[in-house]
């Protein structure tokens, strides 16, 4: 395929020579000499306003002064629609324009520069007009259309007369000032529209007084929300995406269910695990160090903007999280029902620009109302947004490693091979048995070879009467209700041969409520100090003994927990303490339970998402 690109500004003669070696045309750059047939010696102009067949593009040329441009020395190409191929609506439509649409959306979607001759050599070219729009030109038409006739000379260019209409089509950055009924995505994407200087399209002028200034300064629009939040080039007419648009009630409905999930506050103290001021020893009863940390004490916004309110932060985070996974490029395979409407296999899921996987996305297909065709790609208008929360705006939090203030001496990561434990089903059989596929994500990245852990011998800890601490700062928690699992890897992952014990164990979880008092509690929330946990191993009053399956991964369920205010994006972390609660100076206690903690990870799931699978 030949690919012609439109150039603007000056060119210099090597560039002109490097462009015309390029484009498989020997007379793609030169002048035709002006011949015997009196088109020839007269410009675009002049051939136009005397073709009976032009008179409406004559006079779409006289309403927006594109006269003097197709008067000018400068050489283009122009594919012409003969009247009939103009229809009456869409000539009224034009003609009440202003000048710059009918520029745009027809004068240089019909044109590009330098001599494009219909030649036998011709076969699949891509063309881009004046507008930056791509076409297809070849030997028997252009854009579909037909030819009425072809290579019609003239002092400064070459005409093509077409039986048809090249219909312009915005990119999606531009269709998004033209959406109807979709107010709200509209208003929310426009506000950040920012005016900047093109200095590669700007033509320099002299300095004054140090400063750069400009013959011809080129002003163009780019966003933030686009370019950051949705990871895309909307405005690129290189690349095809698709673009979910969601109607006013499809938006108003999913901002409903996401925005509970960011309840802000104006201060938050919490649990800074980077400023330890206790030792572990001191963790055996209720956490002395974790009382109102003010060297903690954080604004909930984190910003310097005085007016940030808590609505306003709850709405501004709501709001981007919506439109993070609205674009699709046609470039990744997964996205292909999205661009040929067709179904998507169940186990299908689609790759947004922002690197996220989703599934769900039959329903996508199922709410959209219109596909309207871009230059870049397609818009897909939706009546109901159907993402998954869990994939969106409700992540499950997911900590395989501990604060790194409380990495104490004798902590260490293992990575075990996957073939090593190949043949070794038991070892995982409990949690598939309870919990099916749920964790196997994080268990078992499909980016890596590995299975990991981390573990910690009190043996190494502070101190032969130490009891082993793990501090898990947990980050972006949302006000919302989780499920609370912790992973617990026996010693036989990596010694198949070791004798099975208990651990002998406590959690507490710090969290901050929404009139920023810190709180601290014994999870599960049933292990009070009224309750009696009768085990195998014995019984126990405001402990946890967690005797688990010998010789297997086991999950240990903390229950749900509701967090009141949210912490996503500050700096701000609720945590959990994990600890044992016998001194391991006794050796009745290091015979009878495990001293070392091995942990696969914690995992805070939010209940939609453990209801799914239990559905």
């Amino acid at each position: 395929m030949k690919y012609i690109h439109k150039i603007g500004g000056m060119l210099t003669a090597s560039f002109l020579l490097a462009t015309a070696s390029c484009s498989d045309y020997s007379d793609y750059n030169s002048v035709p000499e002006a011949g015997n047939t009196p088109e020839a010696n007269a410009t675009l102009w002049e051939n136009i306003a005397s073709d009976s067949e032009l008179t409406k593009f004559t006079a779409l040329a006289k309403k927006s002064n594109f006269s003097n441009v197709l008067s000018s020395p400068r050489f283009y190409t122009l594919w012409a629609p003969i009247d009939g191929a103009i229809s009456q609506e869409e000539y009224d439509r034009l003609m009440a324009s202003d000048s710059a649409t009918i520029v745009k959306e027809f004068m240089h979607q019909h044109m590009t520069e330098y001599n494009l001759r219909v030649s036998s050599a011709l076969d699949n070219t891509t063309i881009v007009s004046l507008n930056d729009k791509h076409h297809q030109f070849e030997q028997t038409g252009f854009d579909g259309h037909t030819y009425r006739a072809t290579n019609i000379p003239s002092l400064n260019g070459v005409m093509h007369k077409i039986n048809g209409q090249s219909v312009y089509h915005p990119n999606l950055f531009e269709n998004v000032s033209l959406l109807e009924n979709c107010n709200s995505i509209k208003e929310y994407i426009q506000k950040y529209d920012e005016l900047y200087l093109d200095l590669a399209a700007s033509v320099p002028g002299p300095l004054r007084d140090g400063k750069q200034t400009y013959l011809d300064s080129v002003m163009k629009t780019r966003n933030v929300v686009i370019e950051s939040m949705m990871n895309a080039k909307l405005s690129n007419e290189d690349s095809t995406y698709c673009m979910l648009i969601p109607n006013d009630d499809a938006w108003k409905e999913a901002y409903d269910k996401a925005a509970g999930n960011y309840k802000y506050i104006e201060k938050m103290d919490y649990l800074d695990l980077s400023k330890k001021t206790q030792t572990a020893e001191g963790m055996k009863g209720m956490p002395t160090h974790g009382k109102a940390d003010k060297a903690a004490e954080v604004s909930s916004l984190n910003t310097s903007d005085r007016e940030l309110t808590p609505e306003k932060a709850q709405d501004s985070i709501t709001c981007k999280q919506m439109v993070t996974n609205l674009v699709f490029s046609q470039s990744s395979d997964r996205n292909k029902a999205l661009f040929e409407d067709t179904s998507f296999d169940i186990n299908d899921s689609a790759y947004s620009t922002r690197r996220n996987y989703l599934t769900n996305m039959q329903e996508v297909l199922n709410h959209t109302v219109s596909i309207n065709s871009m230059s870049n790609g397609m818009a897909r208008t939706l009546d109901k947004l159907p993402f998954l929360p869990w994939e969106t705006y409700q992540k499950p939090v997911v900590v395989k490693t501990v604060s790194k203030a409380y990495e104490v001496k004798g902590l260490t990561r293992y990575n075990i091979p996957l073939e090593d434990l190949a043949g070794r089903d038991t070892l995982f059989s409990k949690i598939h048995e309870q919990y099916g596929t749920m964790f196997d994500r994080w268990l078992f990245p499909s980016d890596s070879r590995f299975f990991s852990y981390i573990a910690v011998d009190s043996a190494n800890v502070q101190g032969e009467s130490g009891c082993p601490e793990f501090n898990f700062a947990l980050p972006n928690v949302c006000s919302t209700t989780y499920h609370i699992y912790v992973i617990v890897v026996p010693e036989q992952v990596s010694r198949p041969e070791a004798a099975v014990k208990p651990y002998y164990l406590r959690f507490y979880l710090s969290w901050t409520d929404d009139e920023n008092t810190q709180h601290y509690e014994i999870m599960p929330k049933n292990a009070n100090k009224s309750l009696e946990i009768t085990t195998a191993q014995g019984t126990s009053t405001n402990k946890v003994i967690y005797v688990g399956d010998p010789g297997r991964l086991n999950v240990i369920d903390l229950g749900e927990f509701t967090f009141p205010a949210t912490y996503y994006a500050l700096d701000a972390y609720p945590s959990l303490m994990m600890m044992h609660t016998k001194s391991y100076s006794r050796e009745t206690n290091r015979k009878r339970y495990d001293q070392q903690m091995r942990i696969a990870g914690v995992f805070l799931l939010p209940t939609e998402y453990v209801n799914s699978f239990n559905e």
